[in-house]
């Protein structure tokens, strides 16, 4: 067996830059925390909840799609530490690369794999997905192994053992609907190809098989059927005030998204300037991941994978005439990367990244220390932290889990709520609330600051926190101010096991 002692020097450097960019990664995200609860529940307990605890109001059976993700993220807490979450999203970024570089080097006359290339794309998926250890992080893994499958399958690139690996796909599907329902997304593209053969008139029945047997694999899960009802319902909902489900071209996003989607727009236009024969299955993938990229940003990723995958032959045909400088600037990116690489422990990490201006840590430990317990109304984002914090002291209005357990009634409750809109005081009218916690800057502080029945107690950084007329006290205990405190403590949480 020979070893390709530059190539392998290559997967080298892109694994050093993915963790490097692991490191400049934000955050974590809002949900995280709610994804640790489950995964702890399940490795300590055996118990996959299908009924919400962490709630006071009404909701539906949970049907969580995410469930195997937080049974990893809980593994990777439990014995690798805040490291562990890094280091997952090192690896699903660089596994992802490879997956593109295999895909690009399926197609006809491929060109040699390029690091600035990947560079550009690795960056350009970051800044898509900047915040650490997402569940989505394993669609778009899944999405970049399906896509190295189907491509290979129809270039019947494959040979030999691996000939009929397109049939690895339905057992996939099996994994990845079991950590992520972003598997739609792989069935999606399985769809393609099949349209895309049929048009061409091209060996198509394979595809249809695969398609229904991955169809039918979605039932191997830990809800059965109903679950497929579930995911039907999360796939076309309508989330309208959810920004990540928002285009790219929204007033909030226009700017930070316009890199990825220039680039996802260039290589689909790039793709028909080359003189050559109109490549209907590469045209529909490309064309499909690109509205639904743009029509809804956390998408743009797999646009951005497809279009590194299918057309980076496309964007070195373009600039060949300049290919010796750029092979100079090539050799300049592996001492870059190199010296990257030392820069990575100037990042802390292996502490957990502990952001003051995002999660409500004083707030938190101000309800914690003083043993103020009830239910709790805090904004959407925060649901999550509060109930890993403060569970089952404190009950939570909702969070970020939204379809999986949640109905769109009391979404919107907390939305007029938080706004100030009509019957803004259903919130804590209609549903038991002892405690809410709004954020500092939204219309709804102000308005209970001046509210007889709520007693404003603390502010902390992010929100502050109003109780019941008859609840306060005549003095609380201050919070910790100290970040490393809450750096140290950061993965420290409430009871799951005593409900």
């Amino acid at each position: 067996m020979i070893i390709n002692k530059k190539r392998v020097g290559l997967y080298i450097i892109l694994a050093i830059f993915c963790l490097f960019l692991a490191c400049l990664s934000t955050n974590y995200d809002y949900d995280l925390f709610a994804r640790l609860i489950v995964g702890e529940r399940f490795i300590e307990q055996g118990i996959l909840p299908f009924q919400d605890f962490l709630s006071y109001t009404p909701t539906h059976p949970w049907y969580d799609h995410e469930w195997g993700s937080g049974v990893v993220f809980y593994l990777l807490i439990k014995y690798l530490g805040a490291f562990g979450l890094l280091l997952f999203q090192a690896v699903m970024m660089f596994l992802t690369a490879v997956f593109v570089i295999k895909t690009q080097e399926l197609q006809k006359h491929a060109y040699p794999v390029s690091l600035i290339f990947m560079s550009v794309f690795l960056t350009l998926y970051l800044k898509l997905n900047p915040e650490l250890v997402r569940c989505q992080l394993f669609s778009f893994l899944f999405f970049s192994i399906f896509l190295f499958i189907l491509e290979g399958t129809r270039r019947e690139k494959f040979k030999g053992k691996f000939k009929n690996l397109i049939w690895l796909l339905p057992p996939l599907v099996i994994l990845w609907n079991n950590v992520h329902g972003g598997v739609v997304s792989g069935l999606g593209l399985i769809t393609m190809y099949c349209a895309g053969a049929i048009l061409e008139k091209k060996q198509w029945k394979r595809y249809l098989i695969v398609l229904i047997l991955s169809a039918l694999f979605l039932v191997i899960n830990p809800y059965g059927i109903k679950y497929l009802d579930f995911l039907f319902s999360a796939a076309t909902k309508q989330r309208t005030y959810i920004v990540e489900w928002w285009p790219f071209y929204a007033s909030r996003h226009i700017l930070y998204y316009l890199p990825p989607s220039l680039f996802a727009v260039f290589c689909f236009i790039i793709s028909f300037i080359r003189k050559q024969k109109f490549d209907i299955t590469k045209t529909i993938v490309l064309a499909v991941t690109l509205y639904m990229g743009l029509a809804h940003v956390k998408l743009l990723s797999l646009s951005v994978i497809a279009s590194a995958a299918l057309c980076y032959n496309d964007i070195v045909h373009v600039f060949i005439k300049i290919k010796k400088p750029l092979q100079k600037l090539e050799m300049c990116f592996y001492p870059a990367i190199i010296i990257l690489a030392f820069m990575i422990p100037m990042f802390s990490p292996f502490m957990p990244r502990a952001n003051l201006d995002k999660f409500p840590f004083y707030e938190i430990e101000f309800l914690k220390i003083n043993q103020i317990k009830g239910n709790i109304a805090v904004p959407f984002g925060l649901g999550s932290y509060a109930s890993y914090k403060l569970y089952p002291d404190n009950l939570i209005y909702m969070d970020g889990r939204y379809e999986e357990v949640y109905n769109d009634k009391e979404f919107l409750t907390l939305r007029n709520f938080e706004l100030v809109e009509t019957d803004w005081q259903n919130l804590f009218t209609n549903y038991p609330t002892e405690i809410l916690m709004p954020r500092k800057n939204s219309d709804v502080y102000i308005v209970l600051k001046s509210t007889p029945e709520w007693i404003h107690v603390f502010d902390g950084r992010i929100c502050g926190i109003f109780v019941k007329k008859g609840m306060e006290k005549f003095s609380y205990y201050q919070p910790e101010y100290d970040i490393s405190y809450y750096r140290k403590t950061m993965f420290k949480h409430g009871d799951f096991t005593n409900d």
